[in-house]
């Protein structure tokens, strides 16, 4: 029987009424490993392995998603898939993980990376819409390493953990008959040694009726940096959650959120900086587009935690709403326990300027068209950011644009 859980909950509770403090989940009663195909670099590079004591932090780790949904992944029957770079390495290539789930089953995975000292790695995970119950656009099939089990265990490979009936794209799970949610669910944990550099890439591009949720968990140690970018394109509700802890002197953690969500669709966010180290730094650009009956609701907090002396936080959001009925919510959060800190946070909600939409009608282009023209390019900058030209292509062809490089 499935659980209703608190998720994406806000560090320091707020006024009940507003109803943004955590959000609600229910979770499946039975998930299965979605198969993940895996690119790894052409020039040879290996992961090293993990120890035990670095698989224990992992699991310790604190998560922008909350306790109660760790705990549950922590249960999920599956093998996480990682990466370890070696000390000072550069992985020349983006490590690109594409994730195919059934359509009709709750799917999760697990992925773990550390960067090793004075290392820089990208990375890019996506969460694809086109094969996602095992036939793309064009009504081809999955990959035949993915569709065989590829980087996925044996167990679901073999079916084992997949059911038969979703693997030969049967007969539905009992949550999917019951007409309860069908989610994607993807824990990613990370550990930026000194001086390294992570770089992680997150598209969700899943069919309407799929949910997905996000979960990231990081520590940062001295003259680290962590870049994230999260891009929401699809999905019915879509859970984006991440913690940073900024442990060293100097360490950095950017995220950057891009999303666009119509009827019937939400989009939940939870960002967290906890800036331990004296002379850390975070910056958060949010940014989205809301149409007609569409929800969205954003916790952004920046914790400066005594001792962080020097520590510099910034989180800017900017919110385009095209129609009706929408229910958009945040909640920018500065915690501070440091005098000697900068933190600064704001908001730009709204929609199109009469002075806007009559510049587009002085040059013969109607309000629809110039809505949909700044849509699109709420999204591009982001996009365009993506390093694996396949999947960077494919997504600026379905907004109706080229890749000019």
């Amino acid at each position: 029987m499935s659980e209703m859980i608190k998720v994406n909950p806000l560090p320091a509770p707020t006024w009940r009424w507003l109803r943004i403090n955590d959000t609600e989940m229910r979770l499946p009663s039975e998930v299965t490993e979605a198969l993940v195909e895996e690119v790894t670099p052409a020039d040879g590079e290996i992961s090293q392995p993990f120890t035990d004591e670095e698989y224990r932090f992992f699991n310790e780790m604190e998560s922008g998603m909350g306790k109660s949904f760790a705990d549950y992944m922590m249960t999920a029957p599956v093998d996480p898939i990682g990466w370890k770079t070696r000390q000072g390495e550069t992985v020349k290539e983006p490590l690109v993980y594409r994730v195919y789930g059934t359509g009709t089953e709750s799917t999760v995975n697990r992925f773990l990376f550390s960067a090793e000292k004075d290392s820089e790695v990208t990375i890019v995970m996506h969460l694809a819409r086109n094969d996602f119950r095992g036939e793309n656009a064009a009504g081809g099939t999955v990959p035949e390493d993915a569709a065989a089990g590829g980087t996925a265990s044996a167990d679901a490979a073999a079916g084992g953990t997949a059911s038969a009936d979703a693997a030969a794209g049967g007969t539905a799970s009992e949550d999917a008959a019951a007409g309860a949610p069908v989610y994607a669910f993807m824990d990613t944990r990370i550990v930026v040694n000194a001086g390294a550099k992570v770089h992680i890439i997150q598209v969700c591009d899943v069919p309407k009726q799929i949910s997905a949720a996000f979960d990231i968990g990081a520590r940062v140690a001295e003259d680290g940096s962590l870049d994230v970018l999260q891009i929401s394109l699809d999905g019915k509700k879509n859970y984006f959650g991440v913690a940073a802890d900024l442990a060293g002197a100097r360490a950095h953690f950017g995220q950057e959120t891009a999303y666009r969500a119509g009827a019937g669709q939400h989009v939940d966010m939870n960002y967290v900086a906890r800036h331990h180290g004296a002379d850390t730094t975070c910056n958060m650009d949010l940014k989205g587009v809301l149409r007609d009956g569409a929800s969205k609701s954003c916790r952004a907090t920046i914790d400066f935690i005594r001792g962080c002396k020097g520590a510099k936080g910034d989180e800017r959001e900017d919110v385009l709403l095209l129609g009706e009925d929408i229910v958009n919510k945040t909640i920018p959060l500065i915690l501070c326990q440091e005098e000697d800190v900068e933190g600064a946070h704001g908001a730009t909600i709204g929609d199109l300027s009469e002075e806007i939409l009559w510049y587009f009608r002085s040059r013969g282009i109607d309000d629809e068209t110039a809505s949909e023209l700044i849509a699109t390019g709420r999204l591009l900058g982001s996009v365009r950011k993506i390093p694996e030209k396949e999947l960077r292509d494919t997504i600026l062809g379905s907004l109706g644009e080229e890749n000019y490089e």
